[in-house]
């Protein structure tokens, strides 16, 4: 018992001291600082088996909690303010089209099934948050789900220096740069990073295809999981088809479309969601080994390489369509 209280401090504690470097920082996101803060921990050997239950509930269950709660971000109404069908069509096929070609990459490269699914989430979805929604639904061990965090950390970092080059070198006012950035770019802290440099009109349309790419996450979660039962459809699984954190996912969404919440409650859900967030962070983050990754290999290096090229190529053929 005294461990798991221990274990429990530990979590909040650094989740604490990483919301507060994230709070004074423009470069790196709390998510993420909390992510290295327990890769370090563990990895120079200061988070030992007594902190192991606190890090399971933080990596695991909080994690589906704060997913659940993430659908308090969306309004179904911000589908109307992209403003044609072409534009809605545009980010609904560079979603689909990364999430299936990214596998198709991992297949071709030899990367294991379940690492593959993590980055197409996470490239084509919203980074951190879709790898950490897909975690309980891929199969994937903790390595693999390190991997793919660190793999959208780092190429979506690049974006931040790389896009504005690209804007300049193909001349895009600031709307077309905004939906270029909103599709391209991985993690929501990226995107308004990435985005900001051209100012509050290439921000406003960034963040709103942003929004819309997030809608995503919900049906391809749910077909993620049926096509698992169906695989499963052999075995005696009680599993729900649909798990209960995304029937959450969904239900806070319909809630936030309805508009019955008052700005002060979704700001409270907002700080409890990031707090989650960041101690789920910390739990994955502490769960990956450097011995593990170096036993990975390159390959799956190559495929966030591959799939950040791909996903920049699709976005730009997007905006030319929707243009």
């Amino acid at each position: 018992m005294r461990a798991n209280i221990l274990g429990l401090v530990l979590v909040g504690s650094f989740s604490v001291f990483a919301s507060i470097l994230g709070s004074t920082s423009s470069y790196i996101s709390t998510p993420v600082l909390a992510l290295l803060l327990g890769f370090l921990l563990a990895n120079i050997g200061l988070v030992g088996p007594w902190a192991q239950p606190a890090l399971n509930l933080a990596a695991r269950q909080l994690l589906k909690i704060a997913i659940a709660l993430l659908g308090f971000r969306l309004a179904f109404s911000k589908i109307s303010e992209i403003g044609s069908y072409m534009g809605i069509l545009t980010i609904v096929a560079v979603v689909f089209l990364m999430f299936i070609g990214a596998q198709k990459i991992g297949s071709y490269l030899g990367v294991s099934k379940q690492l593959s699914l993590l980055v197409a989430t996470g490239f084509s979805i919203c980074g951190l948050s879709a790898i950490a929604a897909m975690q309980p639904l891929s199969g994937a061990d903790e390595e693999e789900v390190g991997y793919a965090l660190g793999l959208v950390t780092l190429f979506g970092s690049l974006s931040i220096v790389a896009l504005p080059l690209m804007q300049i070198m193909f001349d895009l006012d600031a709307s077309e740069f905004g939906w270029w950035v909103g599709l391209a770019v991985h993690d929501t802290g990226q995107v308004v990073a990435t985005a900001s440099i051209d100012g509050d009109a290439a921000l406003d349309a960034a963040v709103l295809v942003k929004m819309v790419r997030i809608l995503m996450l919900a049906p391809i979660l749910i077909g993620v999981s049926f096509l698992r039962k169906g695989v499963e459809s052999g075995t005696k699984s009680r599993r729900p088809i649909i798990p209960l954190f995304i029937v959450g996912f969904i239900g806070a969404a319909a809630l936030r479309s309805a508009d019955i919440l008052s700005n002060q409650t979704l700001e409270a859900i907002g700080d409890l969601r990031s707090f989650l967030i960041t101690a789920a962070m910390f739990g994955l983050g502490s769960s990956v080994r450097v011995v593990a990754l170096r036993n990975l290999g390159g390959r799956p290096l190559f495929l966030g390489f591959i799939s950040w090229i791909v996903i920049i190529v699709f976005a730009g053929a997007g905006v030319s369509l929707s243009a």
